[in-house]
């Protein structure tokens, strides 16, 4: 007999702050703000909804976690060394954990590496950095 614990919503409301935190502060540093509406609407990183059961274990919750995490902070380095293959087998393996549990993730290591912009991180998708307006 095995015994399997499920994943909690504690852990589901991670994995969304996870996605949301690639979409406002990740994602411009890579792409225009068209591009980001375009994901959105592609359902790039989608998770069901609240209340739908979609992982089948605490396990699945904790590799989606780790698999975003990861993908996260080599992303938002100054750039992806494009040469290093420890980087492009970390980097696919991850990739290839969330599209395991049914989590779009449709970019290459290589289009990371040509595409990181400084210029780009001030869009509407981005996390304001305070709350006054000037």
């Amino acid at each position: 007999m095995k015994v399997v614990f499920a994943a909690s919503l504690k852990q589901e409301e991670m994995i969304r702050e996870l996605i949301s935190h690639l979409y406002q502060s990740v994602f411009p540093l890579y792409f225009t703000e068209e591009e980001i509406r375009d994901m959105k609407r592609l359902s790039v990183l989608k998770t069901p909804e609240t209340g739908v059961e979609w992982l089948n274990s605490a396990e699945d919750a904790f590799r989606i976690i780790a698999a975003l995490q990861v993908l996260i902070s080599m992303l938002e380095t100054t750039s992806l060394p494009g040469e290093r293959k420890d980087y492009q087998r970390m980097f696919i393996k991850n990739k290839h954990i969330l599209e395991e549990h049914g989590i779009s993730f449709p970019f290459t290591y290589t289009q990371f590496c040509l595409l990181h912009k400084e210029d780009l991180a001030y869009t509407m998708f981005a996390t304001a950095a305070n709350q006054y307006l000037l």
